[in-house]
């Protein structure tokens, strides 16, 4: 399992403390993790859940599908090839999450 980096492209707020982040990553292992930070990720303390998340590059047989969960602060990307095993080739492999979470602001 690696550790990748979550770039926060925008987060959005509704009424009261829950807001819509999204965020890209590269993806490097067939297990990835994204820790979010509240210095980094717009002031989250909390992930209430996954709203999707897509493949933005790189998609090939060997890289067709993604499964994401989280616990706590940490996302977990899992990569898939096309008979649904473990992706193989990380070439290029750009993905996209967007999640629900709370902050304290």
């Amino acid at each position: 399992m690696g550790a990748i980096t979550g770039t926060k492209v925008y987060a959005g707020e509704f009424s009261g403390e829950t807001r819509i982040l999204h965020l890209t990553a590269t993806c490097a292992a067939t297990s990835d993790t994204i820790t979010l930070t509240a210095a980094n990720h717009a002031g989250v303390t909390e992930i209430t859940g996954i709203v999707g998340a897509v493949i933005t590059g790189g998609a090939d047989t060997l890289f067709t599908s993604l499964q994401v969960s989280f616990s706590g602060l940490v996302i977990t990307v899992v990569s898939l090839g096309a008979a649904g095993t473990a992706a193989t080739d990380f070439t290029g492999t750009t993905i996209a999450v967007t999640v629900l979470i709370k902050t304290t602001a």
